[in-house]
């Protein structure tokens, strides 16, 4: 196989793994659609710097040693599962406890501070994200072709970030449309109840799983 045949290879797998439903869109989908897309777009920096952790991760050979020694994959798991319950709870006491009804036109205006908060989500969910973790750990392995040159380590993760970050942005590009956003304002418990309740199934199943 080529480099180029597997770098599409390792392209299409991955944007499959993207493309499923899980935390990053969850998160991503009910932020662009509540109108806090400038606060997403730090959310989806710190996503992409959770997939770029991981490439390198995988590239520096660590995924082999989560696999020779279960424990540090298993608190990983945990870890992860613990986060995604924690944001589906304040999702769901939202939905039980909504706040004043706003505009769609209303845009939040972040400080520093938010800014920082809004990127270190983005950045625990991509880290502790079990799907992609699962992902770099085994799949991406498989893939990756066997004594490639240094150059392709290079172009492997600026692919990766590539993706990561044109994918996350256009979710929330999608879900921030004026139409989208005017209907979630009528619907916003229910959606919020709902995210709130599939996180927190997901991380309860990532708790009970071995």
């Amino acid at each position: 196989m080529t480099y180029l045949a597997s770098l599409l290879l390792i392209s299409g797998i991955y944007l499959a793994v993207l493309a499923s439903p899980g935390p990053n869109f969850f998160i991503l989908s009910q932020m662009a659609m509540e109108g806090r897309r400038r606060e997403a777009r730090y959310v989806v920096l710190g996503l992409t710097t959770g997939s770029i952790f991981w490439v390198l991760v995988a590239l520096a050979g660590v995924a082999t040693l989560l696999a020779q020694h279960p424990w540090l994959a298993s608190a990983l798991r945990v870890v992860g599962a613990s986060y995604l319950i924690w944001y589906g709870a304040k999702l769901l006491w939202s939905a039980i406890s909504p706040a004043p009804a706003r505009t769609v036109s209303e845009q939040q205006d972040l400080g520093g501070a938010n800014r920082w908060a809004a990127y270190r989500t983005g950045l625990l969910t991509g880290v502790t994200n079990p799907k992609g973790a699962a992902f770099w750990t085994s799949a991406f392995a498989v893939v990756f072709p066997v004594s490639a040159p240094l150059w392709f380590y290079g172009v492997t993760v600026l692919l990766v970030a590539t993706l990561s970050l044109a994918w996350h942005l256009a979710i929330t590009q999608v879900f921030g449309t004026a139409a989208l956003r005017a209907f979630y304002l009528r619907i916003e418990r229910g959606v919020n109840g709902v995210a709130g309740t599939g996180l927190i199934a997901l991380g309860l199943q990532r708790v009970m799983s071995r």
